[in-house]
Parts: C-alpha cells; sequence; structure tokens
C-alpha cells in the first residue's frame, strides 16, 4: 500500500525506506574479560575470592579451592553468610575501593581498545571469515 503525504500543497507519494540491516554482533571476548576483571575485583573485596572461584567453589579443579573465601555453593549451605556479605559491602572503605579500582579498570580497557584497535581490526576480519559468531 503506498502512503502519500501532502507537501507544498500537492499530494505525493512517499519515498520507500529501505530495510534497516543490522549485523549480529555475536560474541566479543574483550567485553568479556572486561565483565570477568569487574566481577573480580568486587569478589575479591566482599567474598575474598575470584570470579571464578566464587562460581565453582570447592570443587577441587586443580588449584581451584575457594579455601577461606565464600563461593554460590557455600552460599547455598549456609544463607547466613549472606549477612556477611552484606556487612562487608557497608565497610566505606570496601565500597571506595570497589569503585576506584572499577574506574581504574574501564578507563584501562578504554585505552587499551584505542592501542590496539587496528590488531584487533586484523583479527576481527579473520574470525568474520571462519563465521565462529566470537570477535575481539
Amino acid at each position: 500500500m503506498i502512503k502519500y503525504h501532502i507537501k507544498f500543497g500537492f499530494i505525493m507519494a512517499r519515498k520507500a525506506k529501505a530495510p534497516r540491516r543490522r549485523r549480529n554482533t555475536g560474541v566479543k571476548l574483550l567485553n568479556i574479560a572486561e565483565g570477568l576483571v569487574q566481577a573480580n575485583i568486587v569478589t575479591e573485596t566482599l567474598m575474598d575470592t575470584s570470579a571464578i572461584e566464587f562460581v565453582i567453589g570447592d570443587t577441587g579443579f586443580g588449584n581451584v579451592v575457594s579455601g577461606s573465601g565464600i563461593s554460590l555453593v557455600e552460599i547455598a549451605r549456609r544463607p547466613e553468610l549472606l549477612s556477611t556479605i552484606g556487612a562487608r559491602a557497608m565497610i566505606p572503605s570496601n565500597v571506595i575501593n570497589i569503585a576506584v579500582k572499577s574506574a581504574v579498570a574501564n578507563l584501562g580497557f578504554r585505552f587499551a581498545r584505542r592501542a590496539v584497535s587496528r590488531p584487533v581490526r586484523l583479527i576481527n576480519k579473520q574470525l568474520r571469515a571462519l563465521n565462529l559468531g566470537v570477535t575481539l
């Protein structure tokens, strides 16, 4: 169906717009790395463990054992640990520590992305040819 509009007193047919095309971006490895660094900052400050150890828990994969830190498995077993995490999150020095580390990590990733943009572009061109759905 053709849509019409009035322009300068004349009835004119509207120009058909081209459909928008958008490339599926897939998974970006640099975004995953940045998210892991940010998660690591929070889990090290509040739970005394790394982000991976927090998720895996005391499964004993190689050297990855939670030890004195708090993992998801431990929280599921003992829900009272949530109050410990909440108490640690209410300490102003911990909150400031998390905020400063997160800001520095964010700036570091921004500058690193700019510094390595050309090599990343060349690698992404090769990765797109493989059609894996993964880019840097």
